[in-house]
């Protein structure tokens, strides 16, 4: 019987296998028997977002609007070639029609944490994404509402990390994508978006005017010609 874990697997029936022949085997041929593999790409762990993050083809890239925000925020574009990577790597794993515009994740980075690694001053959110400790749960829990694609063995301390950190928070953007247009029930525009992120969509609160105030400005100073 297959072990019970987090990962995907799939049984690879039995199939002969070419080997040397010898006295024994003079056929050269034998039976390998099942085995579980993975099934490649349904989660990443911390060594797997280096990896791909490192070997990534650069060739066609997106990135984000560079020289627009440094005015305002210390460490503005030091992550366009982080955000680039992740933005195309999420794009394409979820076939996102239309995709994913890497400023809107840039412009989302710069009101959550202003494109500091570790902001101080929010002890539920962490990391430059603002990740909170119950989002961090569901994107590690194989059978929660992200198990088609999860994260696992990431710690708290791992976000403030911004090379797991980002890719983490656009994972979660992806899936706020989805909730949102199930509650629009039409595709969300990026500000509609950005709300859900924040879990501010359906808020009636004044807070909800603030929070996307920070956004909106950061978007439109990165659409600037």
């Amino acid at each position: 019987m297959p072990k019970e874990s987090g990962k995907k697997i799939t049984v690879v029936r039995e199939h002969p296998l070419r080997v040397p022949v010898s006295k024994k085997n003079p056929a050269g041929i034998t039976i390998r028997d099942r085995h579980l593999r993975r099934l490649k790409g349904t989660y990443l762990d911390a060594t797997e977002v280096e990896s791909i993050f490192k070997s990534y083809d650069r060739n066609g890239l997106i990135y984000p609007t560079a020289n627009k925000l440094s005015k305002k925020y210390k460490n503005a574009d030091k992550y366009d070639e982080v955000i680039a990577v992740w933005a195309d790597y999420f794009n394409k794993k979820f076939n996102a029609k239309p995709p994913l515009d890497p400023d809107v994740i840039k412009a989302l980075i710069a009101s959550e944490s202003g494109f500091r690694a570790d902001p101080p001053e929010n002890k539920i959110a962490l990391g430059i994404t603002q990740i909170t400790k119950d989002t961090l749960k569901i994107m590690q829990d194989p059978n929660g509402e992200t198990k088609d694609f999860i994260f696992r063995d990431i710690r708290q301390k791992d976000l403030k990390n911004p090379n797991i950190a980002i890719p983490m928070g656009m994972r979660w953007l992806f899936r706020k994508r989805e909730t949102a247009m199930n509650q629009l029930k039409r595709a969300p525009d990026h500000e509609e978006l950005i709300l859900e992120y924040k879990g501010l969509l359906k808020s009636k609160t004044d807070y909800k005017n603030k929070a996307l105030k920070k956004f909106r400005e950061d978007y439109a100073d990165l659409k600037k010609k």
